[in-house]
C-alpha cells in the first residue's frame, strides 16, 4: 500500500477550529497494492469535514445503512460533513487510488453552499481532471512542510478552495469557455500563495 499523509501540527486528532473561515488539518492519498482492504468506519462521524476525491479504481461507502452498499468509480467526489456516520472500504482488487482532506472553520458551509454543495448531496461526478491530483499533492506537501502551530498552511486553504471550485464548474458548468476562465483564475489565485 502507498500512502502519503500529512497532519497540521503532526496531530491526528479530530477537531473543529472556528478561529478562521477555512482550516486544512488533515490531507493524504492511499493506493493499493498488496494489501487486500483498507477498511474506514467512523459511526459517530467526525468534528470536521470531509472531501475524498476517487482518482482509479472504485471505492464502496455505506450512506446512512451498513448494508447499502453505493460504489464510487473514479472521476467522482465525496463528502462527508460533521458528525455524518462514514463506512466505506477500498480494494486492492478494484486498484483503488484515492485523496482526502480534512477541513473545519466558520465559514465552510457557506463555502460549500456557495460552490453548489448542498447537504443533501454527497457524491458528486468531477471527472478525471490530473489537476485534481496535483491540487490534492500540493496540500499534502504544504502541510508536511508546516512545523508548527505558528505556520499557517494558507496555500493548502486557496487549493482546497480552486478545488471546490473547478468541482462545481465541472458539475454543472457547460460553457466551456467560462471553466477555462475560471480554471486559469484558479491558478492566478494560487500564485498569491506562493
Amino acid at each position: 500500500m502507498y500512502t502519503n499523509n500529512a497532519y497540521l501540527n503532526n496531530s491526528t486528532v479530530d477537531r473543529k477550529d472556528k478561529s478562521k473561515p477555512l482550516v486544512i488539518t488533515m490531507c493524504g492519498t492511499y493506493k493499493l497494492y498488496t494489501k487486500p482492504k483498507l477498511p474506514t468506519w467512523r459511526p459517530r462521524g467526525r468534528l470536521d469535514f470531509q472531501l475524498l476525491y476517487i482518482a482509479a479504481g472504485k471505492a464502496h461507502f455505506h450512506f446512512g445503512s451498513d448494508t447499502e452498499e453505493t460504489i464510487v468509480p473514479a472521476g467522482h467526489m465525496v463528502l462527508y460533513r460533521p458528525k455524518e456516520p462514514q463506512k466505506y472500504e477500498y480494494y486492492a482488487n478494484d486498484q483503488t487510488e484515492v485523496f482526502w482532506v480534512h477541513f473545519t472553520g466558520n465559514n465552510v458551509t457557506n463555502l460549500l453552499r456557495s460552490y453548489g454543495l448542498t447537504n443533501d448531496k454527497k457524491v458528486f461526478y468531477c471527472g478525471f481532471d490530473s489537476e485534481y491530483k496535483t491540487l490534492f499533492q500540493s496540500m499534502i506537501k504544504e502541510l508536511q512542510m508546516c512545523q508548527d502551530a505558528t505556520e499557517l498552511p494558507s496555500q493548502s486553504v486557496a487549493i482546497l478552495v480552486s478545488c471546490l471550485w473547478t468541482l462545481f464548474l465541472d458539475c454543472g458548468c457547460k460553457d466551456r469557455g467560462l471553466i477555462f476562465l475560471c480554471k486559469l483564475f484558479g491558478r492566478f489565485f494560487l500564485t498569491i500563495f506562493y
